[in-house]
């Protein structure tokens, strides 16, 4: 009895906690998110300071290279999406009478097929059903989103900069504070960890890279409007499991329907890009990737909505790099390896699959 009293106490526990830091993470939002994306940008721009430090490059002149071509990219990149979603904020109105044209000409087509069919719907009309005018405010909060963060970039490049700073003398200071046989043992599982977690934002970064660089081709040479803002929207919501690819291929497509008179050019856009998403989902990101997290579909599931629910869209696309990151380090300790397993999504396999297409 005592034993499942402490078992009960322990799990209302664990949900005070989680609960607990759910608020604290909620109220620390603009401290933690960038202090988040930092430390996944040195995870990514840290292979390139170890490759000028082994050219003979002083330390603080390779942190300085970074820190330099991370401004610059960063500086272009906002500027380009900026103007990008200017222009489709402009000319938004366009699409809007354009669809809410195309709901009144669907909403008689389905008034005649009812009445052929002696079919009586009361008072349908598709407008009722689709408030044309929130996507202008959807599509607001979203960019005052990105830009809230864009003008934290200073802040994240430079708590960067520290976090890459600091990596280097890490080690050394853990063989120092260590006798040598914990210190063999804690460096080698560090390492472990280390490159694991490089290696799967590297991979997932680039394969999110191409896919929005060849999504924004596509999209030029079918013309549709908007292709360098679709091809952003795509490398950010690669990082979000099944739903952010779907997503990605949505906007564009609702895009081209409005755009063109004909619906040839969003079939086409429908067909490219999903054939985009699949074959670098499911057949190049698995070559590149050395191992496989396999995540528990239901453990995304609830990723996404905790984290979506704390720090919003940036949370979501977040989610899954920190579960990812999470399971890696409990794979690795000991003592953390029954987390890992109930993280898996295959019974027994801790590394088998990887957590979906993103």
């Amino acid at each position: 009895m005592e034993q499942k009293e402490l078992r009960i106490i322990t799990v209302f526990l664990g949900i005070l906690v989680v609960i607990t830091l759910g608020v604290v993470l909620h109220e620390l939002q603009s401290v933690m998110l960038p202090f988040v994306i930092a430390v996944f940008l040195s995870y990514i721009f840290k292979p390139v300071v170890l490759y000028l430090r082994g050219k003979h490059f002083p330390g603080v002149v390779a942190l300085l290279v970074v820190f330099i071509f991370i401004l610059a990219l960063f500086f272009g990149l906002g500027t380009i999406i900026y103007s990008s979603f200017e222009s489709f904020i402009r000319e938004f109105p366009k699409y809007q009478n354009r669809l809410s044209l195309l709901l009144r000409e669907t909403t008689l087509v389905i008034d005649e097929l009812a009445a052929r069919y002696d079919i009586k719907p009361e008072n349908f009309n598709l407008s009722d059903l689709v408030d044309v005018s929130a996507i202008t405010s959807i599509v607001t909060s979203g960019a005052g989103s990105f830009f809230t963060l864009l003008g934290n970039l200073v802040i994240v490049i430079l708590l960067m900069f520290f976090i890459l700073a600091g990596s280097g003398d890490f080690l050394a200071k853990m063989r120092s504070a260590m006798t040598r046989k914990h210190s063999q043992r804690f460096v080698s599982m560090f390492e472990t960890v280390d490159k694991r977690i490089r290696q799967y934002l590297i991979t997932k970064t680039l394969i999110s890279l191409v896919t929005g660089a060849l999504t924004t081709v596509i999209l030029l040479i079918l013309g549709v409007d908007f292709a360098l803002l679709w091809g952003f929207l795509t490398f950010l919501l690669n990082f979000i499991p099944n739903i952010g690819s779907i997503t990605a291929v949505i906007f564009p497509v609702i895009i081209s329907f409005l755009q063109f008179d004909g619906i040839t050019t969003a079939l086409l856009v429908i067909i490219l890009l999903g054939v985009t998403q699949f074959v670098m989902g499911n057949v190049v990101e698995p070559k590149l990737m050395e191992f496989s997290l396999n995540l528990s579909p239901l453990l995304i599931l609830a990723a996404l909505f905790f984290w979506g629910w704390l720090w919003g869209i940036w949370g979501m696309i977040l989610a899954v790099p920190m579960m990812s990151t999470l399971k890696i380090i409990f794979e690795n300790v000991e003592s953390l390896e029954p987390l890992a397993v109930f993280m898996s999504g295959v019974s027994g396999k801790r590394g088998g699959g990887e957590e979906g297409k993103g």
